[in-house]
């Protein structure tokens, strides 16, 4: 075994997966690599604000709807209080 510095290695030498191939390739090409990787998150990024805008309006219907139970709850206590007075 030599006793080379890694970091001095050229980055051909050494053998790794696809992971390794991966790193290589975005360090060779970052603004490529960027590029990709945007166009492959950006469904998940449109999925994702279509789902919490649909949360958003289940929990205002939510809100509205128990609103709307208070104030009928309300005016049934307020009518039987001045039918007993």
């Amino acid at each position: 075994m030599e006793n080379e510095n890694p970091v001095k290695t050229p980055i051909d030498e050494v053998e790794g997966g696809w992971m390794h191939q991966l790193v290589v390739y975005a360090a060779r090409n970052p603004w490529e690599f960027c590029w990709y990787l945007l166009l492959a998150l950006s469904p998940l990024f449109c999925i994702s604000a279509v789902l919490s805008w649909k949360l958003a309006k289940a929990l205002e219907a939510q809100e509205k709807e128990k609103n709307r139970k208070e104030k009928k709850k309300a005016n049934i206590n307020k009518i039987k209080r001045g039918k007993a007075n």
